[in-house]
């Protein structure tokens, strides 16, 4: 794999972390907190423009993820941020995050090359 491509999956499988602790930090009432939402959108954005670093054909290789979402998610949070509705944000986490982030976990262990 292009050491390109294992740098941007790796910072996906980062972003997926650092969202989980983010929530787990701000605890169940996460979606009222101003400053949890808007860490978990910049992670969610900057995961979309880690996708973005992505060979067409490596995405085929994982194409249980819905990658046009991740980076059209991406496109929506950085250019209309104000108008983000919370609920999209926790649907992507309880919907679309894990299997991202375990799509993306089991590619680079079936390359041989996870970090940790």
């Amino acid at each position: 794999m292009d050491p390109r491509h294992r740098r941007a999956l790796e910072a996906i499988l980062e972003h997926g972390a650092k969202i989980e602790a983010y929530v787990a930090a701000a605890g169940p009432d996460w979606q009222g907190d101003d400053m949890a939402v808007d860490a978990i959108a910049k992670r969610l954005e900057e995961t979309g423009e880690q996708a973005k670093l992505l060979s067409p054909d490596l995405l085929l290789e994982m194409a249980e993820v819905d990658w046009r979402g991740v980076k059209g998610l991406r496109d929506f949070l950085a250019h209309n941020y104000p108008a983000v509705v919370v609920g999209i944000i926790a649907s992507t986490l309880n919907d679309d995050l894990p299997v991202l982030v375990d799509t993306v976990r089991r590619f680079l262990a079936a390359d041989g090359q996870t970090k940790g």
